[in-house]
């Protein structure tokens, strides 16, 4: 009876695991919902309402507040009272860098959601551990990429010492990275139920065209 039991166990937890995922997943389902992040990189808070089926992100860090229209590879960016417009596009390359991501087991529970633990390696040498949600990247994929244009403006020297946001993101969305203390990411919430109000993802009626060099502010400001 004993070894019975034993074998019955982990089928009965992989069972409930399973289920938990499928109501979590449901969630972005019903009715038009985006994905609500609040974080912090390198120490600056960050909010992102990223919506997959607009294909837009607003990302607000301090007085920052920047609206990506991915589809289009536009920004739109306020500064003193006035809107800029600048042409900005996704381009994948975390692949082109050497690093190599290794799974090392279950992480602990952050945000209220299982976490997988990995470590990143260039070599044989350590620059990240990371603890992720892999299932969580097809409702965060805007947001990844969002990031990813802000952080290609500086572009790092050190492989090690700044690692591409994508990189992180490649195992899923990164709920904690780097070392214990501090993180350099830190997910305190994250919701796929969000309900943006009628003008957070709108485009502006009205703009001015302007260029990079207006997306170097929203970049300090989200700790890019």
């Amino acid at each position: 009876m004993r070894r019975t039991d034993l074998r019955r166990r982990p089928v009965l937890r992989l069972w409930l695991v399973f289920c938990a995922l499928c109501v979590t997943v449901v969630l972005p389902g019903r009715g038009h919902a985006a994905a609500l992040i609040e974080a912090r990189i390198h120490g600056a808070p960050v909010r992102l309402v990223a919506d997959r089926a607009a294909n837009r992100v607003l990302l607000e860090a301090g007085s920052a507040r920047a609206l990506f229209d991915l589809a289009a590879g536009s920004v739109y960016v306020g500064e003193e009272g006035a809107m800029r417009r600048v042409h900005a596009r996704y381009r994948p390359g975390h692949d082109e860098m050497p690093y190599r991501i290794e799974r090392f087991g279950p992480g602990p529970m952050i945000a209220g959601f299982v976490t997988t633990y990995h470590v990143l390696f260039i070599g044989e040498q350590v620059c990240a551990e990371l603890m992720t949600a892999g299932w969580m990247t097809p409702f965060v994929d805007p947001a990844i990429r969002a990031l990813a244009i802000l952080e290609a403006l500086a572009p790092a020297s050190d492989p090690c010492e700044k690692i591409p946001f994508t990189t992180y993101a490649a195992t899923g969305w990164p709920l904690i990275v780097g070392n214990i203390d501090p993180p350099t990411t830190e997910t305190s919430k994250i919701a796929f139920d969000y309900q943006p109000g009628p003008d957070e993802l709108a485009l502006p009626a009205s703009f001015e065209e302007g260029d990079l060099a207006h997306l170097d502010a929203v970049a300090k400001a989200a700790g890019l």
